[in-house]
């Protein structure tokens, strides 16, 4: 049970740590600022009838989130952690509305985007969420596998060691990806730039050829591999019909 509450207790500290963070990061995005008068308008009598001071909302909404994120740790299972990944997804969308280069909600909502956060403190937040993803995703499937080897008759120690190994990879699983994730990050532009370089040498006409052929190639491909190989096959029972039934192939001259 000490392995098991281990367990626990690391989803509890990634839970609120994301949740924290992505919620800090809401609260300082152009979207938030334009919405606080309005928010106000709804929120501001009731926290004046709670004796809140309306200038506390940014402390009163961090702190709503962070319970709601600790309720749905408290369930533990993969639908409260799903509801979870939802609530900072839902956060995380304005702060990335600010750096998107079609930002549809400008559109809709008239404002500047001016978002009080660097990039690259959103890109930290984003890989913290999806590890945050991982995390969460295999750790439930982790108790409930040790609860299937305790009903099987397994001993205690063994179960514990096969958590600790389980962990051990989970934790591999999600540094590997956030530096991969950060690799592909930092590499994206610089690739971008050497391609933009190379492109422009290239003619035009040939670049319309190659994507063309490229794209006949790759339909072609997907029908032979969907036809299942028809033409082997086709060819086979030829050459073996020319056979002699003595096993010796046939001369027509």
């Amino acid at each position: 049970m000490r392995t098991e509450s281990y367990i626990r207790s690391a989803e509890l500290g990634v839970t609120l740590a994301s949740t924290y963070m992505v919620a800090v990061t809401m609260l300082q995005t152009s979207i938030y600022y334009k919405l606080t008068p309005y928010i106000l308008m709804v929120f501001g009598p009731l926290l004046t009838s709670f004796g809140a001071d309306p200038a506390f909302l940014d402390m009163v909404i961090l702190g709503l989130v962070v319970a709601l994120s600790f309720s749905f740790w408290r369930r533990g299972d993969e639908a409260g952690f799903g509801r979870l990944f939802s609530l900072n997804m839902l956060m995380f969308f304005p702060s990335v509305i600010d750096f998107s280069m079609f930002n549809w909600v400008n559109l809709i909502l008239p404002y500047e985007p001016a978002p009080s956060v660097p990039h690259l403190w959103v890109f930290g937040v984003g890989l913290l969420l999806q590890g945050t993803y991982l995390f969460l995703r295999y750790t439930v499937r982790f108790r409930m596998l040790r609860g299937e080897l305790e009903e099987r008759g397994a001993e205690p120690v063994d179960v514990d060691e096969v958590s600790r190994g389980q962990m051990f990879y989970l934790s591999t699983l999600v540094v590997g990806t956030g530096a991969i994730s950060a690799v592909v990050y930092y590499m994206v532009p610089v690739v971008m730039g050497l391609v933009n370089i190379r492109s422009y040498r290239i003619p035009f006409p040939h670049v319309v050829i190659g994507v063309v052929c490229t794209i006949l190639i790759a339909a072609a491909t997907i029908l032979y591999l969907r036809s299942g190989g028809g033409g082997e096959i086709l060819v086979f029972d030829v050459l073996k019909s020319e056979e002699s039934p003595n096993g010796d192939s046939t001369n027509p001259m």
